[in-house]
């Protein structure tokens, strides 16, 4: 006869039972919480680096210094914003030159310069002449003209320095602004003065849970139009505006193959509670899509270089340049995010300050130990995350690069002298990167090409 199991026997049985129920899930977990697409290339050799930067083209905070003057911001109700961003403006052809010619003065180690990736608001609203009007780029409001700027983005395009990309149609909900508009004199006189803010716009998101499907769908369609129109081409990377979209907004991206995503982790869900709860399905949510939208590439910004916002700018740019240099250890390409109003602001110091900032980050980068680094765009990094390589067109010609250890394939585009629809094909060696010489003897011939 077996003796009777001690009370401690059984307590340990039953925690064993539970174990082997909850492994399986624990394992699920862990699985979900750590998805995600597996890399062609090896991100900590690559030692890639991409410059975000959103808010380019938005006809606000304010079209110039002084325009505050006489009226009490307070009595606007607008939401809280940083304080800086209260004198934000947009940007200017020496704004565009100056900052070109930063990013021009540093290169990587495949002798390309670094690459800015502006991230454009296509329209803009302005109060004239009593009445709402609508401007697309490249038209600005009558507050907001900037003699000069395009030439100055065409020459930075043709540098190879300024890779614009999509932000926003507005940057905010323009049935909200009208409404909100006419509820006072003080927001119909801000509104006159070229002040983008209203009384709510923080709250005022361009893709809000309220607005209606068709309604942001149509307005989508007509910013594709119009950054085709300003630049020449069709966006491949995109960010929403105040970080806040859900699930049928990234549906609609997809079908307008809009696929490459940046600041998945920064995202504000308005479909999900506050709270712990809503960060930990935030989490779980994240990873999901991630693992089961296979066609999307989802970019997370590791790097944050905002001096403007910094009381301490030196200590802000020194944490960044560690930021990139722990995200190429974590195998990850450095994705830093810097917004527009370090370099366009009606303070001429806070422009100063953040150009100096910028090429003090480039320096600091470029004195890292190992290998120097490779300036990409976002299209770049989604490229040779899923195929090991890259084309990418710009104004100064057809970056190319191969971040795997064996030749490739590459079909160039707009090239080819035979029938319409042929491309030339480029063999790129293991490694290499390069501008490609359009009409070069021999197609394995790059510019400026070196390996890792």
């Amino acid at each position: 006869m077996n003796p009777e199991p001690r009370s401690g026997a059984k307590g340990r049985g039953f925690f064993a039972r539970v174990l082997v129920w909850l492994a399986p899930a624990a394992l699920a977990a862990c699985a979900l919480l750590t998805a995600g697409p597996r890399s062609a290339v090896d991100w900590r050799s690559l030692r890639a680096v991409a410059l975000e930067s959103d808010d380019w083209g938005l006809a606000g905070f304010v079209p110039s210094a002084g325009v505050w003057d006489g009226l009490r911001r307070e009595d606007l109700s607008p939401g809280a914003f940083p304080e800086v961003y209260w004198n934000s403006t947009l940007e200017d052809s020496a704004t565009v030159a100056e900052l070109a010619a930063v990013l021009a003065s540093h290169r990587g180690r495949d002798g390309l310069p670094a690459v800015l990736q502006p991230n454009y608001v296509m329209s803009a609203l302005a109060w004239e002449d009593g009445r709402w009007q609508r401007y697309d780029l490249p038209d600005l409001p009558r507050e907001y003209r900037r003699p000069g700027l395009w030439e100055a983005v065409a020459g930075a395009r043709r540098l190879g320095v300024w890779y614009p990309e999509f932000h926003a149609a507005w940057h905010y909900d323009p049935a909200h602004r009208r409404e909100a508009t006419k509820s006072s004199a003080v927001a119909l006189e801000a509104a006159s003065r070229g002040i983008m803010l209203f009384p709510g716009s923080e709250a005022a998101r361009e893709l809000g849970p309220w607005r209606s499907t068709p309604e942001l769908a149509r307005e989508l369609d007509d910013a594709l139009v119009v950054f085709e129109r300003t630049f020449d081409r069709r966006p491949g990377s995109l960010i929403a505006p105040d970080y806040t979209w859900n699930g049928r907004v990234e549906r609609l991206w997809s079908s307008r193959s809009l696929n490459v995503i940046q600041a998945k982790r920064e995202q504000r869900h308005p479909d999900l509670p506050s709270g712990a709860a809503g960060r930990v399905l935030k989490v779980l949510e994240r990873q999901w899509v991630k693992t089961t939208r296979t066609g999307s590439t989802y970019l997370e910004r590791n790097c944050r270089l905002e001096p403007a916002q910094s009381p301490d700018p030196e200590a802000t740019v020194a944490a960044c340049i560690r930021e990139t240099a722990r995200a190429w250890r974590r195998g990850e390409p450095a994705i830093v995010e810097t917004h527009r109003v370090n370099f366009a602001h009606a303070e001429t110091a806070v422009v100063a300050l953040g150009r100096r900032a910028l090429s003090d980050y480039l320096d600091g980068v470029g004195a890292l130990p190992g290998a120097g680094p490779l300036f990409v765009a976002d299209v770049e990094i989604a490229s040779l995350a899923r195929h090991g390589c890259s084309v990418r067109t710009d104004g100064a010609g057809v970056v190319v690069r191969n971040g795997t250890h064996a030749r490739r394939l590459v079909a160039m585009p707009g090239a080819g002298s035979g029938p319409e629809g042929t491309k030339t094909l480029l063999i790129l060696d293991a490694g290499r990167h390069g501008r490609w010489i359009s009409g070069a003897r021999n197609t394995v011939e790059l510019a400026e090409s070196v390996a890792p």
